[in-house]
């Protein structure tokens, strides 16, 4: 039986999705590899007929499909933890979304990274593919540069759109493993991982496993930026909020916010410096606004199914 399964969940993507079906025989082309596609709009059903579409032209790696009925990012994530976990033979889960595909090396590069560290999970970065001419500032932007760090150990790990996740780390936590309180807003990945790190959980970096993701053009715009930078400040701070509960976590909470917002409002005259990331700038205080509003009791919906 398979041992390390790639899981995907998916909303209404199909040629994306398709994309990444394609890619992934050629990069993660292993014997005990299979992959697992979550739709998570069993209404259209759209991923499912782009999967079976595939597996009618005899698709080389093992292909399962599971239709969610549940809405939302939690509610996806863990039906795929769910059924991998029902599995015996699972050892890891290979976590990539439904607009990214794998570049060359990235499945080996997860694993060589966890055996040498010994994690029980594991990163690597994701690099932006604009579709069509965006603005010259969108490739300098925070928002979509990715992250890179030395190979080994790190400290924190942020999000699961390429992430390899060990049985052993599930095994740390309570089910459900992503809280459905993220369901609809984001940052069910983020207080995953925050979960796992209280817990002891070992975390690896590798730079080599790299996924390259879609950028379409309407995310290119300033506004979808800077609502991009609201949601995180949104997102993390409420998983915070379930570290540090009650009246005094929410104190220090706050405390912490206001002074990263004074930082912050100050910081907005280096907009005025030649060569200065202005959208950068202006996206850190925006998120700085965010992370007030949830601590306001405000939350936002940003997903339908997932």
């Amino acid at each position: 039986m398979p041992a390390i399964w790639i899981a995907v969940p998916t909303f209404r993507r199909p040629e994306r999705l398709t994309h990444l079906l394609q890619t992934l025989p050629g990069v993660a082309g292993r014997h005990d590899v299979m992959v697992l596609i979550a739709d998570n709009d069993p209404g259209e059903q759209e991923g499912a007929a782009a999967v079976q579409r595939l597996q009618a032209e005899n698709y080389p790696l093992p292909l399962t499909l599971l239709t969610v009925g549940q809405p939302g990012l939690s509610a996806v994530r863990n039906a795929i933890a769910d059924a991998a976990l029902a599995d015996p033979a699972m050892r890891f889960i290979a976590m990539i979304d439904d607009d990214e595909w794998p570049q060359p090396g990235w499945l080996d590069a997860l694993l060589i990274c966890q055996a040498q560290v010994g994690a029980d999970v594991v990163a690597g970065p994701v690099d932006s593919c604009f579709v069509g001419n965006p603005p010259r500032w969108a490739k300098d932007s925070l928002v979509f540069r990715p992250e890179e760090r030395p190979w080994g150990a790190t400290p924190m790990l942020w999000a699961s759109n390429n992430l390899l996740v060990s049985r052993r780390a599930f095994a740390m936590l309570e089910s459900p493993y992503f809280d459905p309180r993220f369901n609809r807003t984001g940052g069910e990945d983020l207080d995953f991982l925050a979960r796992l790190r209280d817990a002891g959980a070992r975390f690896g970096w590798s730079p080599d496993a790299r996924v390259s993701e879609w950028v379409p053009a309407e995310r290119t715009r300033l506004s979808w930026v800077l609502r991009r930078m609201w949601r995180i400040g949104c997102t993390e701070t409420m998983a915070r909020q379930k570290a540090l509960p009650g009246r005094i976590g929410k104190a220090k909470l706050l405390a912490r916010s206001l002074a990263i917002l004074v930082l912050r409002t100050a910081g907005l005259a280096a907009m005025l410096l030649p060569g200065a990331r202005r959208v950068d700038i202006a996206g850190q205080w925006v998120k700085s606004w965010g992370r007030l509003y949830a601590l306001a009791g405000g939350t936002q919906s940003h997903y339908g199914a997932l």
